[in-house]
């Protein structure tokens, strides 16, 4: 390690803290109920007549709602082919709140606050699995997605004696990019609603921190942007990556490679129609 390096792979990180274990506890949760629901209105609805194809789907992404601040993420699917579409995501999220940077680190309160969810899906629907027509039923194929979110934030740093407090104020900017493969299953309810989950998501995810802290010393720069790397890890476990064998560097940037995952629960519209060859 380099003279005046200061890592943190040392530090205790609670991968899933509370706020998050909760909301993928309601995450899962909200599967069950909603593959018990549509279980039985697909049975129910097995002996009608084929309906018509509809080409276009617009969702609402719940994930990002329930991981994220004041997220509205929404998805546009189109049908293509018979057993084929493509999908484009966009929207607007914050970073989780946070009242505590790290020890002797405090949020005062947010002085600007943004971020956004953009991505691009080619989906095949399994014919051999499935009874409808697109989109409806099981599909797996490549996705990409990129996060950004940017935070300035004034802060009250409390020396380590509790003797002196001074006020600073504090910039991260984080950018996620995610390129994998995923497995779902949409349904199709009444021809006109989807419920759209899907389960696996592998990708290879590229994690870049760039952390900034005004009113301090470039030396104690250094040491607190180690300490608030740990805090933002505790509050979006996605950057747990980031820290393994790694450290802030003098300028307060990180990044790394690293697999990722993704699972996604989403709501939507289903309207027009379209004559399939």
């Amino acid at each position: 390690m380099k003279a005046g390096e200061t890592t943190v792979k040392n530090y205790e990180v609670n991968l899933y803290p509370r706020a998050l274990r909760a909301a993928t506890a309601r995450w899962y949760r909200l599967a069950v109920l909603t593959l018990a629901f549509t279980t039985v209105v697909n049975f129910l609805m097995a002996q009608e007549s084929q309906p018509p194809a509809r080409a276009n789907t617009m969702k609402v992404d719940i994930t990002s709602h329930l991981l994220y601040r004041k997220a509205f993420v929404l998805s546009y699917e189109r049908v293509t082919k018979p057993q084929q579409s493509f999908c484009f995501t966009a929207g607007y999220q914050q970073f989780p709140k946070i009242t505590s940077l790290g020890q002797g680190i405090r949020t005062v309160g947010d002085v600007k606050q943004t971020g956004f969810k953009a991505g691009a899906e080619y989906r095949f629907y399994l014919a051999t699995e499935n009874k409808h027509p697109a989109p409806h039923g099981v599909y797996l194929g490549p996705f990409a997605s990129y996060l950004y979110f940017s935070n300035d934030r004034n802060v009250e740093i409390t020396s380590a004696d509790g003797s002196q407090t001074r006020n600073a104020l504090q910039s991260s900017v984080i950018s996620v990019v995610n390129i994998g493969f995923q497995l779902g299953y949409q349904f199709v309810i009444n021809n006109r609603w989807t419920i759209d989950l899907v389960f696996v998501g592998p990708s290879v995810t590229h994690y870049d921190v760039s952390l900034n802290l005004e009113g301090v010393t470039a030396s104690e720069e250094w040491e607190y942007n180690n300490r608030i790397l740990k805090r933002l890890i505790d509050r979006f476990p996605l950057l747990s990556d980031l820290i393994q064998d790694k450290s802030v560097e003098h300028d307060g940037t990180s990044d790394s490679w690293s697999f990722g995952y993704r699972y996604q629960l989403l709501i939507g519209y289903h309207f027009g129609r379209k004559k399939m060859p």
